[in-house]
């Protein structure tokens, strides 16, 4: 394993732990941003990681690197993300998710979604807000797969991509 690759991963998990923890801990997680673009933000932050890791190991060997290695680099800094993240998602989830989601489907943002949908009825919107916290208990095990799936996505594709556009040999 590179050691530099090793360092950018555990660099770009700090980043996106403490971007998560700012959306969480300043009560962002309901805002616009925070709901919508808070995950794929965190994902996409990847990226700056690949390259520069990649252009670090790169500057060291005259200039060059071959795809393989490029590929290696991207994907130990996707591997150590992965397991990190994932670890911070599942105690996220489990210590303040649940309760989250229980104050988001009580909330008037969530009211004036049901009121926004012309097939629901107004006397439906306490049966469907009871629905949906019922829903909201799924364990943590669930939530975390379910935000590791953009993650592989976006974090596979992306090394890929990185890595053939920064390879550069004799």
């Amino acid at each position: 394993m590179n050691r530099t690759a090793f360092y950018y991963g555990i660099a770009y998990s700090l980043v996106v732990i403490a971007f998560k923890l700012f959306i969480l801990l300043g009560d962002y997680s309901l805002s616009s941003f925070g709901y919508f673009y808070s995950g794929i933000t965190s994902v996409l932050l990847i990226i700056p990681f690949y390259f520069f890791a990649i252009k670090q190991v790169r500057n060291n060997n005259a200039g060059i690197i071959g795809g393989r290695e490029a590929v290696r680099i991207s994907l130990t800094i996707f591997a150590i993300g992965a397991v990190i993240i994932s670890t911070y998602n599942y105690f996220e989830f489990e210590f303040s998710g649940k309760a989250m989601a229980i104050n988001y489907y009580n909330s008037e943002q969530f009211l004036t979604f049901l009121k926004s949908q012309s097939k629901i009825k107004p006397d439906d919107y306490q049966k469907i807000i009871a629905e949906q916290i019922k829903s909201a208990e799924v364990s943590a095990f669930k939530a975390t797969t379910g935000k590791l799936f953009s993650y592989m996505f976006i974090g596979l594709s992306s090394a890929f991509i990185i890595s053939a556009a920064m390879k550069k040999s004799k």
